[in-house]
């Protein structure tokens, strides 16, 4: 397992960045569409499973009721749901690519509208309350977790040159992920979330914040000619994002045992889905935003 990790990223990390720092704008878009696709896919195939069968557990213990019999009808006809997440999420983020070549801004309208386009969705794809509230829940959580982080990063890749910010992110959290790993095999006696990934220890937790730490200080030392940013604000964003990386990495594993599932996916040999590899990048890069934002506005105002 260790072995097919690093052959998979000794191949895939080189290829990834060459891609952001010298690849064309509208390359990286579709590239980054393709990405969404996956993860959102993904998503919903690890969420719809355990929709319905909620649902028809709903349905057997109030079988005599009417109402439940037309939600188990609904759930039974629900194979829809994946694409139709697919197909919220592809629509809001191909607007959003497209018009952000012009206003990196629109990501906020585009949020809002997503959100009310998978309301509706839900509502008016599925046949009674129980279950069209469950679509609902459904596509606003696919959505929320494997579709809207991407407009963030779209703009951490945009508003830098060479992709700076973005590879900031991601050296972040992949040296979070290392040093985590590490840290946990070798010293990790206490546990840190038992009942959410019972694998992930206190030591492991503490090593891999300071490797991200430690990886946001050589992203400074080595782009100083670049980046715009403080030594201050880059191992900010070095530490929030390595501790939200890694609550998104315990995000997904409370996911993953709610659906049942060990992997989101088998897309990388060695990590298993696209949302195994870039769950903590997924929370990581609205943070390091936040971040960077607010050094921003401080900045404007001094």
């Amino acid at each position: 397992m260790l072995k097919a990790r690093i052959l998979t990223a000794a191949v895939l990390l080189p290829l990834l960045l060459a891609l952001l720092i010298y690849g064309p704008a509208w390359g990286v878009a579709i590239f980054l569409v393709i990405l969404i696709t996956i993860s959102v896919g993904e998503m919903s195939m690890m969420i719809q499973p355990r929709l319905d069968e909620l649902l028809r557990n709903y349905a057997a213990v109030d079988g005599a009721q009417g109402e439940a019999k037309e939600v188990y009808v609904a759930a039974k006809g629900s194979a829809h749901y994946r694409h139709l997440a697919l197909f919220c999420s592809l629509v809001m983020n191909v607007i959003f690519v497209v018009s952000a070549f012009y206003d990196l801004e629109a990501g906020r309208g585009i949020v809002v509208f997503g959100l009310i386009f998978a309301m509706l969705a839900g509502v008016f794809a599925t046949r009674g309350i129980e279950a069209e509230m469950a679509r609902i829940l459904g596509f606003i959580i696919t959505l929320v977790y494997a579709g809207f982080p991407w407009l963030v990063i779209w703009e951490l890749y945009a508003k830098a040159q060479n992709a700076q910010y973005l590879i900031l992110v991601l050296i972040v959290v992949w040296m979070g992920d290392t040093g985590g790993y590490f840290g946990g095999r070798f010293f990790g006696k206490h546990k840190l979330a038992p009942h959410k990934s019972p694998k992930k220890t206190w030591e492991g937790a503490f090593a891999g914040l300071l490797a991200s730490v430690a990886g946001a200080w050589m992203w400074y030392v080595y782009n100083p000619e670049q980046s715009t940013v403080s030594l201050g604000t880059t191992l900010a964003c070095g530490f929030c994002g390595g501790i939200s990386g890694q609550m998104g990495d315990l995000v997904e594993s409370v996911i993953k045992r709610f659906t049942g599932v060990k992997d989101s996916g088998s897309l990388l040999p060695g990590h298993g889905g696209l949302l195994d590899r870039i769950d903590g990048v997924l929370f990581a890069g609205p943070v390091v935003w936040l971040v960077l934002y607010i050094s921003k506005v401080s900045n404007s105002l001094n």
